[in-house]
């Protein structure tokens, strides 16, 4: 088989018929040439993303999770476009796609819901939601960092104007196609129902997730413990709550557990919490020396407050050691473990340098010498 013949085989089955009507016929050479501008549509998007718009959201400090969002949108509608222009160029009638833009979802006496209309308030929503993420974070947060408003009341007030916002927004996109909110009634009413079925959960989590952040038992930022789990709260959500462990693992714990359960929150109210640090020392130590050495180690370290001053105490006479008791302040909880370590190995250098002694656990066995039994005969 030549050249020529080998091209003749392949024209043939670039123009092979797949489908063949009186206003169009699709091939196979017709399917390659749409696949090929798709890809050039997918190549330009990504690169469009990447050295372009992603810059741009970068300067503008927008966080990574919602640039992610903004740059998959964006791809999305680039492709969207890109579909049509496709099948445009090799010939194909775009007149289903109208069809189907306009197909009927739902249909009443009082109103139609369409592809159109539904795609039409999705529309409208992702632009509210954005809209009200730029401005919490361009306007909203920096207002309030000028105000010296802390960080726990900044996003109580930010997550509460996103609902708002998205409330807002909700009931303009649905009044946009006709749908009247009175009907919505009937809709609770349903979906009271179906709460007592099997959304108790759900509802729990959401009403403890709008306790939390009007009553603030815990804030954004606070030093927490639930169980065994320590670690800083970084976001309260309706259904959940991210605390970031101390291993830097992110905990999703349901807000129902925050009202139900007892929670420790060293951050609440007042940061500051007194460390206690406990030591024993030998009964042959001068006793001034000990109390002495223990205070200049508190103050000596520059994260102990000087106010309250620190307190070293006497607690109690112990088998083989006085039990000393070194209690200092911190100013925030969050570094106490580091703090604590610290301390600690200053308490051993200054012991050491001191000839002031640390002891053993002691024992004392006193042994009997066996008596002689006399037997009687």
């Amino acid at each position: 088989m030549d050249f020529e013949q080998i091209y003749q085989f392949l024209k043939h089955i670039y123009n092979w018929p797949l489908f063949k009507s009186s206003s169009m016929e699709i091939t196979i050479g017709s399917i390659l040439f749409v696949l090929l501008i798709l890809l050039i549509f997918y190549f330009c998007s990504r690169l469009f993303n990447r050295i372009l718009f992603a810059r741009l959201l970068i300067r503008l400090k927008i966080d990574e999770g919602t640039r992610h969002s903004i740059l998959r949108i964006g791809h999305y509608l680039i492709m969207i476009i890109g579909t049509p222009i496709a099948l445009m160029s090799t010939g194909i009638d775009l007149k289903f796609l109208k069809d189907i833009y306009y197909w009927p979802l739902f249909k009443s006496s009082s109103m139609e819901i369409t592809i159109s209309s539904v795609l039409f308030v999705l529309l409208i929503l992702l632009t509210f939601y954005f809209s009200s993420r730029s401005f919490n974070r361009i306007v909203f947060s920096r207002l309030l960092i000028r105000m010296n408003i802390d960080e726990g009341t900044r996003y109580t007030m930010s997550r509460i104007s996103h609902y708002l916002i998205m409330i807002i927004g909700a009931s303009i996109a649905l009044m946009s196609i006709g749908i009247n909110l009175a009907g919505f009634g009937v809709i609770f009413g349903l979906l009271s129902v179906g709460i007592g079925f099997g959304l108790q959960n759900v509802t729990s989590n959401f009403i403890a997730g709008l306790i939390l952040l009007f009553e603030r038992p815990i804030k954004i930022g606070d030093r927490i413990l639930v169980g065994d789990t320590e670690g800083d709260v970084v976001e309260i959500n309706i259904r959940s709550t991210t605390i970031r462990s101390l291993n830097n693992v992110s905990i999703i714990v349901p807000n129902s557990d925050f009202i139900s359960a007892n929670v420790v929150n060293w951050s609440h109210g007042d940061r500051k919490i007194r460390l206690d640090i406990a030591v024993g020392v030998s009964y042959d130590s001068e006793l001034d020396k000990v109390l002495a050495v223990l205070r200049t180690v508190a103050d000596e370290h520059p994260k102990v407050l000087k106010n309250p001053q620190p307190d070293v105490l006497l607690t109690e006479f112990g088998d083989s050691s006085w039990n000393m008791q070194l209690r200092v302040w911190l100013p925030d909880p969050k570094n106490y473990h580091i703090i604590k370590s610290e301390i600690n190995c200053a308490i051993v250098r200054r012991f050491r340098e001191n000839n002031i002694e640390i002891p053993y656990p002691q024992r004392d066995l006193h042994l009997r010498s066996p008596e002689i039994l006399k037997v009687k005969n």
